[in-house]
């Protein structure tokens, strides 16, 4: 859905299709008619509705026009797309494979300008829309960061020929993330001051929940990012899950994605379930829950977190985009309810919050 933000700008508020199994056109267009068709009725909306696609590289090599008439017949805007995973995202085991191929391959590079391609499909000259993408890499690979940055200045120069073309102009936005590259924003800066040269078609792309993780504030790092001129094509809002103990924490240990945990007087583990170092104190987790739910069984959530940075967003005009992502919804232990009533209630907690 669209709505203006207090600065009178107008954004779009989706959630992330990375939610649902499957990689292909067909399980595009599948959880379109399943999921967002079914919450756009709930929700009372109308009009013209913000989708947040899913579009992983076999879907780049398949035949798009199923999905773009869906999109154009049921007035559906896909204002961004998670790029992040380029292969089955909900595989028996994805873990630290979800960085690869990351920004020093060129699979990676192919895949995003395949992604931009579709995403200048969906949309009439004037359009703004974006991608968000893995963090350079992971951290554990030392890449090479001279290579990521020349292979991201390559994509920069071909989303400006592709908005010459075309008239839609496509941001990617790299997404800090626990362990990552760009795991921090002092190192998101870094990086940028770095190795980045100005280009109107990079940007990063907050997650609240990483954020939170990393025991940083969302919102002072948006105001570090606007002040180093950076823009923000879209905000993630996620939730991680905090705790007093591991012992709170175990029952969400799975075998399918990466559950950084990190404690705030300082140490770390890169998974739950793992051995590692003792961790001390209040720990928070890399574990995206509803973000309705300021408890989800044993652990609380970081909520009041993500709370503040959208507040803050809100306000001063950070970003034109809002996705809500809870990817996890499959290895999530006690859920409540449905998917589709989990997406209906993280909406109309989003929208509370933005007075709508």
């Amino acid at each position: 859905m669209f709505l203006n933000d207090r600065t009178g700008q107008s954004v779009a508020l989706c959630y992330s299709m990375n939610v649902h199994p499957g990689e292909g056109v067909d399980d595009v267009v599948s959880a379109l008619q399943q999921y967002v068709l079914p919450l756009r009725e709930r929700l009372g909306e109308t009009g013209r509705f913000a989708v947040g696609l899913r579009w992983a590289s076999r879907a780049v090599a398949e035949d798009p026009r199923e999905l773009l008439a869906l999109l154009r017949g049921e007035d559906l805007a896909a204002v961004t797309v998670n790029a992040f995973p380029f292969g089955d995202f909900h595989g028996a085991r994805v873990k630290e494979e979800v960085y690869a191929p990351d920004w020093t391959t060129r699979e990676r590079v192919d895949y995003t300008l395949g992604v931009a391609r579709l995403l200048t499909a969906c949309h009439a000259a004037g359009a703004d829309v974006s991608m968000s993408t893995v963090p350079v890499s992971f951290k554990p690979w030392e890449p090479d960061l001279a290579t990521a940055a020349r292979n991201l200045a390559h994509v920069a120069e071909e989303l400006g020929r592709l908005e010459g073309e075309t008239g839609v102009r496509v941001r990617v936005a790299l997404e800090p993330e626990p362990f990552c590259t760009l795991e921090t924003a002092d190192e998101a800066l870094a990086f940028w001051q770095t190795w980045m040269a100005p280009a109107e078609h990079l940007g990063l792309c907050p997650d609240t929940c990483h954020h939170a993780v990393r025991w940083e504030s969302g919102a002072e790092a948006l105001d570090r990012y606007a002040q180093a001129g950076i823009v923000v094509p879209k905000i993630q809002l996620s939730s991680a899950l905090e705790a007093d103990s591991l012992a709170d924490l175990e029952p969400f240990a799975e075998p399918r994605y990466l559950h950084q945990v990190v404690a705030e007087g300082g140490g770390d583990r890169l998974d739950l379930g793992m051995d590692g170092p003792e961790l001390h104190g209040m720990l928070r987790c890399h574990f995206h829950v509803p973000i309705h739910k300021d408890r989800v069984g044993p652990a609380r959530t970081t909520r009041h977190e993500m709370d503040a940075t959208l507040d803050h967003a809100w306000k001063t005009g950070a970003t034109r985009c809002y996705e809500i992502e809870t990817y996890t919804w499959d290895v999530l232990p006690l859920k409540e309810g449905a998917l589709l009533d989990s997406l209906e209630a993280e909406y109309r907690y989003v929208l509370e919050r933005m007075g709508g």
